[in-house]
Protein backbone atom coordinates (compact mmCIF):
# COMPACT_ATOMS: atom_id res chain seq x y z
CA UNK A 1 0.00 0.00 0.00
CA UNK A 2 1.50 3.35 -1.05
CA UNK A 3 1.64 6.14 1.54
CA UNK A 4 1.96 8.83 -1.14
CA UNK A 5 -0.26 11.88 -0.59
CA UNK A 6 -2.61 12.62 -3.49
CA UNK A 7 -3.75 16.25 -3.85
CA UNK A 8 -7.01 17.26 -5.57
CA UNK A 9 -8.32 20.71 -6.52
CA UNK A 10 -12.14 20.85 -6.38
CA UNK A 11 -13.65 24.03 -7.88
CA UNK A 12 -16.43 26.27 -6.69
CA UNK A 13 -19.68 25.97 -8.60
CA UNK A 14 -22.89 27.89 -9.06
CA UNK A 15 -26.15 26.00 -9.16
CA UNK A 16 -29.83 26.56 -10.00
CA UNK A 17 -28.90 29.36 -12.48
CA UNK A 18 -32.35 30.88 -12.87
CA UNK A 19 -34.94 28.26 -13.82
CA UNK A 20 -32.77 25.19 -13.19
CA UNK A 21 -33.39 24.49 -9.50
CA UNK A 22 -31.47 21.34 -8.44
CA UNK A 23 -30.81 20.75 -12.16
CA UNK A 24 -28.27 23.23 -13.60
CA UNK A 25 -24.71 23.67 -12.42
CA UNK A 26 -21.60 25.49 -13.64
CA UNK A 27 -18.00 25.07 -12.51
CA UNK A 28 -15.77 28.09 -11.95
CA UNK A 29 -12.05 28.46 -12.58
CA UNK A 30 -11.63 29.83 -9.05
CA UNK A 31 -11.82 29.63 -6.10
CA UNK A 32 -11.34 25.96 -5.20
CA UNK A 33 -10.83 23.60 -2.27
CA UNK A 34 -7.80 21.36 -1.97
CA UNK A 35 -8.29 17.85 -0.61
CA UNK A 36 -5.27 15.66 0.16
CA UNK A 37 -5.33 12.02 1.09
CA UNK A 38 -3.33 8.84 1.36
CA UNK A 39 -4.19 5.24 1.96
CA UNK A 40 -4.30 4.05 5.57
CA UNK A 41 -4.74 0.64 7.16
CA UNK A 42 -8.42 1.18 7.97
CA UNK A 43 -11.13 3.77 8.57
CA UNK A 44 -11.43 7.38 7.44
CA UNK A 45 -9.50 9.92 9.50
CA UNK A 46 -9.32 13.70 9.04
CA UNK A 47 -6.01 15.02 10.35
CA UNK A 48 -6.14 18.65 9.28
CA UNK A 49 -8.68 21.29 8.20
CA UNK A 50 -7.63 24.83 7.25
CA UNK A 51 -8.85 27.82 5.24
CA UNK A 52 -11.88 30.17 5.41
CA UNK A 53 -14.53 28.91 7.79
CA UNK A 54 -12.45 25.89 8.80
CA UNK A 55 -13.13 26.53 12.48
CA UNK A 56 -16.72 25.42 11.88
CA UNK A 57 -15.89 22.34 9.81
CA UNK A 58 -16.11 19.08 11.77
CA UNK A 59 -13.12 16.78 12.10
CA UNK A 60 -15.52 13.92 12.80
CA UNK A 61 -15.48 11.78 9.64
CA UNK A 62 -19.13 10.79 10.14
CA UNK A 63 -20.37 14.36 9.60
CA UNK A 64 -17.80 15.80 7.17
CA UNK A 65 -18.76 15.77 3.48
CA UNK A 66 -15.21 14.92 2.31
CA UNK A 67 -14.99 11.78 4.39
CA UNK A 68 -18.62 10.72 3.84
CA UNK A 69 -18.11 10.85 0.06
CA UNK A 70 -14.75 9.09 0.27
CA UNK A 71 -16.26 6.31 2.38
CA UNK A 72 -19.02 5.80 -0.20
CA UNK A 73 -16.38 5.29 -2.90
CA UNK A 74 -14.48 2.77 -0.76
CA UNK A 75 -17.71 0.83 -0.19
CA UNK A 76 -18.62 0.77 -3.89
CA UNK A 77 -15.12 -0.38 -4.79
CA UNK A 78 -14.94 -2.98 -2.01
CA UNK A 79 -11.67 -1.41 -0.86
CA UNK A 80 -9.76 -3.08 1.98
CA UNK A 81 -8.03 0.07 3.19
CA UNK A 82 -8.87 3.42 4.79
CA UNK A 83 -7.89 7.02 4.02
CA UNK A 84 -6.13 9.79 5.93
CA UNK A 85 -7.33 13.25 4.84
CA UNK A 86 -6.26 16.90 4.87
CA UNK A 87 -8.71 19.61 3.78
CA UNK A 88 -7.81 23.17 2.78
CA UNK A 89 -10.91 25.27 2.15
CA UNK A 90 -10.79 27.91 -0.54
CA UNK A 91 -14.60 28.19 -0.62
CA UNK A 92 -16.26 29.52 2.49
CA UNK A 93 -19.07 27.36 3.89
CA UNK A 94 -22.62 28.74 3.63
CA UNK A 95 -21.66 30.79 0.58
CA UNK A 96 -23.88 29.48 -2.20
CA UNK A 97 -20.72 28.62 -4.13
CA UNK A 98 -20.89 24.87 -3.67
CA UNK A 99 -18.61 24.71 -0.64
CA UNK A 100 -19.92 21.40 0.70
CA UNK A 101 -20.25 20.17 -2.89
CA UNK A 102 -16.58 20.89 -3.60
CA UNK A 103 -15.56 19.07 -0.43
CA UNK A 104 -17.78 16.09 -1.29
CA UNK A 105 -16.63 15.98 -4.90
CA UNK A 106 -12.98 16.31 -3.88
CA UNK A 107 -13.33 13.48 -1.37
CA UNK A 108 -15.04 11.19 -3.87
CA UNK A 109 -12.62 12.02 -6.68
CA UNK A 110 -9.60 11.46 -4.41
CA UNK A 111 -10.90 8.15 -3.10
CA UNK A 112 -11.58 6.94 -6.64
CA UNK A 113 -7.96 7.66 -7.60
CA UNK A 114 -6.73 5.72 -4.56
CA UNK A 115 -9.00 2.85 -5.67
CA UNK A 116 -7.43 2.80 -9.13
CA UNK A 117 -10.25 4.84 -10.74
CA UNK A 118 -12.64 1.92 -10.75
CA UNK A 119 -15.75 4.12 -10.67
CA UNK A 120 -17.20 5.97 -13.65
CA UNK A 121 -17.71 9.75 -13.41
CA UNK A 122 -21.44 9.16 -12.86
CA UNK A 123 -20.78 6.75 -9.99
CA UNK A 124 -18.31 9.21 -8.47
CA UNK A 125 -20.93 11.98 -8.69
CA UNK A 126 -23.47 9.78 -6.89
CA UNK A 127 -21.01 9.13 -4.05
CA UNK A 128 -20.50 12.88 -3.68
CA UNK A 129 -24.26 13.53 -3.91
CA UNK A 130 -24.81 11.07 -1.07
CA UNK A 131 -22.60 13.24 1.12
CA UNK A 132 -24.60 16.33 0.12
CA UNK A 133 -27.77 14.48 1.12
CA UNK A 134 -26.38 13.65 4.56
CA UNK A 135 -25.05 17.16 5.20
CA UNK A 136 -27.85 19.34 3.78
CA UNK A 137 -30.85 17.05 4.16
CA UNK A 138 -31.67 16.74 0.48
CA UNK A 139 -30.26 14.74 -2.42
CA UNK A 140 -29.01 17.18 -5.04
CA UNK A 141 -26.16 16.83 -7.53
CA UNK A 142 -26.27 20.23 -9.21
CA UNK A 143 -23.03 21.29 -7.46
CA UNK A 144 -21.11 18.01 -7.35
CA UNK A 145 -21.80 17.20 -11.02
CA UNK A 146 -20.08 20.30 -12.48
CA UNK A 147 -17.43 20.11 -9.76
CA UNK A 148 -16.41 16.66 -11.01
CA UNK A 149 -17.15 17.03 -14.74
CA UNK A 150 -16.41 20.73 -15.22
CA UNK A 151 -18.31 23.18 -17.40
CA UNK A 152 -22.12 23.32 -17.47
CA UNK A 153 -24.13 20.31 -16.38
CA UNK A 154 -27.80 19.36 -16.48
CA UNK A 155 -29.28 16.71 -14.20
CA UNK A 156 -31.83 15.15 -16.58
CA UNK A 157 -33.16 12.77 -13.96
CA UNK A 158 -32.45 11.67 -10.41
CA UNK A 159 -34.31 8.35 -10.71
CA UNK A 160 -32.65 6.91 -12.70
CA UNK A 161 -29.72 9.27 -12.34
CA UNK A 162 -28.49 10.85 -15.58
CA UNK A 163 -26.31 13.91 -16.04
CA UNK A 164 -25.51 15.79 -19.26
CA UNK A 165 -22.24 17.72 -19.63
CA UNK A 166 -22.06 20.75 -21.94
CA UNK A 167 -19.06 22.94 -22.72
CA UNK A 168 -20.13 26.52 -21.96
CA UNK A 169 -19.29 29.47 -24.24
CA UNK A 170 -15.63 30.46 -24.09
CA UNK A 171 -16.58 34.13 -23.86
CA UNK A 172 -18.85 33.66 -20.83
CA UNK A 173 -17.41 35.82 -18.05
CA UNK A 174 -18.48 35.33 -14.44
CA UNK A 175 -18.37 37.70 -11.49
CA UNK A 176 -18.96 36.28 -8.03
CA UNK A 177 -19.72 38.56 -5.09
CA UNK A 178 -19.85 37.03 -1.61
CA UNK A 179 -21.13 39.33 1.14
CA UNK A 180 -20.23 38.49 4.73
CA UNK A 181 -23.60 36.87 5.36
CA UNK A 182 -24.19 33.22 6.22
CA UNK A 183 -26.97 31.23 4.53
CA UNK A 184 -27.00 27.48 5.21
CA UNK A 185 -28.41 25.33 2.40
CA UNK A 186 -30.67 23.53 4.85
CA UNK A 187 -32.11 26.86 6.04
CA UNK A 188 -32.59 28.18 2.49
CA UNK A 189 -34.58 25.08 1.58
CA UNK A 190 -37.00 25.66 4.44
CA UNK A 191 -38.34 28.86 2.85
CA UNK A 192 -39.18 27.26 -0.50
CA UNK A 193 -42.83 26.79 -1.51
CA UNK A 194 -44.18 23.25 -1.59
CA UNK A 195 -46.42 23.89 -4.58
CA UNK A 196 -45.75 25.62 -7.91
CA UNK A 197 -48.47 27.00 -10.18
CA UNK A 198 -48.90 25.78 -13.75
CA UNK A 199 -48.10 29.30 -14.94
CA UNK A 200 -44.73 29.27 -13.16
CA UNK A 201 -44.03 25.72 -14.28
CA UNK A 202 -44.50 26.74 -17.92
CA UNK A 203 -42.33 29.82 -17.35
CA UNK A 204 -39.49 27.71 -15.93
CA UNK A 205 -39.65 25.00 -18.60
CA UNK A 206 -39.47 27.58 -21.38
CA UNK A 207 -36.56 29.48 -19.88
CA UNK A 208 -34.69 26.34 -18.84
CA UNK A 209 -34.92 24.94 -22.37
CA UNK A 210 -33.73 28.21 -23.88
CA UNK A 211 -30.84 28.48 -21.41
CA UNK A 212 -29.55 25.05 -22.39
CA UNK A 213 -29.89 26.04 -26.06
CA UNK A 214 -27.86 29.18 -25.36
CA UNK A 215 -25.12 27.19 -23.65
CA UNK A 216 -24.90 24.72 -26.53
CA UNK A 217 -24.89 27.42 -29.22
CA UNK A 218 -22.69 29.90 -27.36
CA UNK A 219 -25.41 32.57 -27.42
CA UNK A 220 -24.74 34.91 -24.49
CA UNK A 221 -27.86 36.94 -25.25
CA UNK A 222 -30.07 33.87 -25.07
CA UNK A 223 -28.40 32.77 -21.85
CA UNK A 224 -28.91 36.16 -20.22
CA UNK A 225 -32.57 36.35 -21.28
CA UNK A 226 -33.21 32.86 -19.93
CA UNK A 227 -31.75 33.17 -16.43
CA UNK A 228 -35.20 33.78 -14.98
CA UNK A 229 -36.65 32.43 -11.74
CA UNK A 230 -40.28 32.97 -10.73
CA UNK A 231 -40.21 30.65 -7.71
CA UNK A 232 -36.97 30.02 -5.84
CA UNK A 233 -35.01 33.29 -5.81
CA UNK A 234 -38.14 35.27 -4.86
CA UNK A 235 -38.61 32.96 -1.87
CA UNK A 236 -34.98 33.38 -0.79
CA UNK A 237 -34.56 37.12 -1.38
CA UNK A 238 -35.35 37.94 2.26
CA UNK A 239 -32.37 35.80 3.35
CA UNK A 240 -29.87 38.03 1.49
CA UNK A 241 -29.96 41.72 2.44
CA UNK A 242 -29.53 44.19 -0.46
CA UNK A 243 -29.74 41.41 -3.07
CA UNK A 244 -31.94 43.30 -5.52
CA UNK A 245 -29.91 46.49 -5.20
CA UNK A 246 -26.70 44.53 -5.85
CA UNK A 247 -28.20 42.85 -8.93
CA UNK A 248 -29.38 46.23 -10.23
CA UNK A 249 -25.91 47.75 -9.83
CA UNK A 250 -24.30 44.80 -11.62
CA UNK A 251 -26.67 45.24 -14.58
CA UNK A 252 -26.01 49.00 -14.65
CA UNK A 253 -22.28 48.36 -14.87
CA UNK A 254 -22.20 45.88 -17.75
CA UNK A 255 -23.54 42.55 -16.50
CA UNK A 256 -25.73 40.64 -18.95
CA UNK A 257 -27.65 39.12 -16.05
CA UNK A 258 -27.27 39.00 -12.27
CA UNK A 259 -28.86 36.45 -9.96
CA UNK A 260 -28.65 34.64 -6.63
CA UNK A 261 -25.97 31.95 -6.81
CA UNK A 262 -27.15 28.60 -5.50
CA UNK A 263 -28.90 29.05 -2.18
CA UNK A 264 -27.07 32.34 -1.59
CA UNK A 265 -25.78 34.64 -0.30
CA UNK A 266 -23.37 34.90 -3.24
CA UNK A 267 -24.50 37.01 -6.18
CA UNK A 268 -23.54 35.78 -9.64
CA UNK A 269 -23.26 37.97 -12.71
CA UNK A 270 -22.59 36.87 -16.27
CA UNK A 271 -20.87 39.25 -18.69
CA UNK A 272 -19.25 39.17 -22.10
CA UNK A 273 -15.72 37.96 -21.43
CA UNK A 274 -14.47 39.77 -24.53
CA UNK A 275 -14.91 43.04 -22.62
CA UNK A 276 -13.00 44.29 -19.59
CA UNK A 277 -16.11 44.83 -17.48
CA UNK A 278 -15.55 42.11 -14.91
CA UNK A 279 -13.72 44.26 -12.37
CA UNK A 280 -16.18 47.13 -12.83
CA UNK A 281 -19.12 44.82 -12.13
CA UNK A 282 -17.35 43.35 -9.10
CA UNK A 283 -16.60 46.79 -7.63
CA UNK A 284 -20.17 47.97 -8.17
CA UNK A 285 -21.61 45.08 -6.17
CA UNK A 286 -18.95 45.41 -3.49
CA UNK A 287 -19.87 49.10 -3.13
CA UNK A 288 -23.49 48.21 -2.33
CA UNK A 289 -22.34 46.19 0.66
CA UNK A 290 -19.56 48.58 1.68
CA UNK A 291 -22.03 51.43 2.13
CA UNK A 292 -24.06 49.10 4.36
CA UNK A 293 -20.96 48.17 6.39
CA UNK A 294 -20.89 44.60 5.12
CA UNK A 295 -17.64 43.07 3.87
CA UNK A 296 -17.89 41.55 0.39
CA UNK A 297 -15.34 39.37 -1.41
CA UNK A 298 -15.35 39.15 -5.20
CA UNK A 299 -13.89 36.95 -7.92
CA UNK A 300 -13.74 37.69 -11.64
CA UNK A 301 -13.56 34.28 -13.25
CA UNK A 302 -14.64 32.00 -16.10
CA UNK A 303 -16.22 28.56 -16.40
CA UNK A 304 -13.70 25.97 -15.29
CA UNK A 305 -12.70 22.35 -15.52
CA UNK A 306 -13.75 19.86 -12.88
CA UNK A 307 -11.76 18.15 -10.13
CA UNK A 308 -8.14 17.62 -11.04
CA UNK A 309 -4.99 16.20 -9.52
CA UNK A 310 -2.38 18.85 -8.65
Amino acid sequence: MSDEWVKIAAPATTSNIGPGFDTFGLAMSEPFDVVEGRAADSGIRIVEVSGPGSENIPMDSKINSVSIAAEQVLKRCGADFGIELKIRKGIRPCSGMGSSGASAAGGAYLANILCGERLSPTETILCAAHAEDVISGGLHADNVAPCILGGFTVIRSYEPFEVISIEPPKDLGMVVALPDIMVATSDSRKVLPEDVSVKNLVFHVGNASALVYGMVCGDLGMISRSVKDAVFEPARTKLVPHLKEAEKEALSNGALVSFLGGSGPCIMSFYDGNTNLGNTIAESVKAVYSKNNIKCDTWVTRPGIGCRRI
